[in-house]
């Protein structure tokens, strides 16, 4: 666009951020909101795959991260007993590539730590709430009653739990799932190089991803209404169970000592059939969120932004740069919020069945040269292009 736009984003994470970051370098004006009043490196660890990394190499900030991850190079998912499920290797789909394990808190510290030079104004403590005039130059009203803006654009990326849907007058059709999981990050890494996940039926789930820096994050999948009972019986009998299905992770629990240093977070699954309307637009979790399975969030966010920026710099108005963007994210993110929709069940449900279905087919679908081709291309991103990216290859 040839002109210098005023930008409004609402939502301090990985896409509004990264969109920050992007417009600003466009030469665009760009306030960023954010409803609380500090913000800082919190949350799990992430797998940033091909994908996700090749939008951070073209921002060119990913060679300040790689000294920060651990290079990942396979999947490795068994049942109870021991007998493989998953084993997909990065280094099939290009030679080269690998997964990057990090925290999350390790990424938006990254991308938050460019804003002020990038000249972006963070506003924090603004929660908006409301927004008006989207068809032309959309306003936003936070929870005080002030008014911001009028801006020629708008980019709502605060989330699945976004309330801005319905000022946009876009309707979402949203699951909550009964599960979720238990996380936590120590300083020690029981498994190296991978992430390692054990599975007994569709209701215990317990997976172990290293995250740099001799870090690793354990995550305990469970159903939403259990965790009260969980808290009561005691953190030594959770402690019990986990290591009754997966002694590996006994170095990292011998690290905390009780529930204050997990956190508890529930999926939900959110679907738009339309990203944008007037000069409002929706990315990141609040037009796609998906459970955690296929671990593509942070990457479609980062891809998110990347697709938003691109048609703004290219297209003549704002809103056929909405159009653009809408059309080319398309099929990516309804192919990945599909096959994220089916697979979840078979991970985390109430159905036996489902587990014995699972512990069946998925071996042989991971030895059928076609089938493992596509989990390998759905992995590393349908997006990722052919750029080998190798985290291994900057970290000692």
């Amino acid at each position: 666009m040839n002109r210098t736009l005023d930008c409004g984003i609402v939502g301090c994470g990985i896409a509004g951020t990264a969109a920050a970051l992007m417009l600003a370098g466009q030469g665009h004006r760009v306030t960023l909101f954010e409803q609380t009043d500090h913000v800082g490196p919190v949350g799990a660890g992430v797998l940033l795959q091909p994908s996700g990394q090749r939008v951070l190499a073209e921002m060119g900030l990913l060679d300040a991260l790689l000294p920060k991850v651990e290079p990942i190079d396979q999947i490795h998912a068994v049942t109870e007993t021991g007998r493989d499920l998953v084993r997909l290797q990065y280094g099939e789909f290009h030679p080269g590539v690998t997964g990057a394990g990090l925290h999350r808190g390790d990424l938006f510290s990254l991308l938050h730590g460019q804003l002020e030079s990038a000249g972006v104004r963070l506003m924090l403590d603004t929660k908006i709430v409301r927004l008006r005039d989207i068809e032309h130059r959309p306003t936003a009203v936070d929870a005080r009653g002030q008014s911001h803006g009028p801006f020629d654009l708008v980019i709502a990326a605060n989330g699945s739990r976004s309330v801005l849907r319905e000022s946009a007058g876009l309707h979402a059709h949203v699951i909550e799932y009964d599960y979720g999981a238990l996380w936590t990050v120590a300083d020690v890494a029981p498994v190296r190089r991978q992430l390692f996940q054990i599975a007994h039926g569709t209701q215990q789930l317990m997976g172990l991803l290293p995250v740099g820096g001799g870090r690793c994050s354990l995550f305990w999948g469970m159903h939403r209404n259990a965790i009260d009972a969980l808290h009561r019986r005691g953190f030594g009998r959770w402690r019990d169970d986990v290591l009754r299905l997966a002694p590996i992770a006994e170095p990292l629990l011998d690290r905390i000592r009780s529930f204050d240093a997990t956190r508890f977070v529930t999926y939900r699954h959110v679907h738009l059939r339309r990203s944008w309307r007037g000069n409002v637009v929706f990315i990141g979790d609040a037009v796609h969120a998906m459970s955690p399975h296929l671990g593509q969030g942070v990457n479609l966010a980062l891809q998110d932004a990347q697709s938003l920026s691109l048609a703004i710099r290219e297209e003549t108005s704002v809103q056929t740069a909405f159009r653009r963007h809408s059309l080319n994210r398309r099929w990516s993110i309804a192919y990945y919020a599909g096959v994220t929709a089916f697979l979840t069940p078979f991970f985390q449900s109430n159905s036996r069945l489902l587990g014995i279905g699972r512990n069946l087919a998925l071996p042989v679908l991971c030895r059928c040269r076609p089938t493992r081709r596509m989990m390998l291309r759905t992995l590393c991103g349908k997006d990722a292009g052919q750029m080998p990216i190798n985290p291994a290859a900057h970290v000692p």
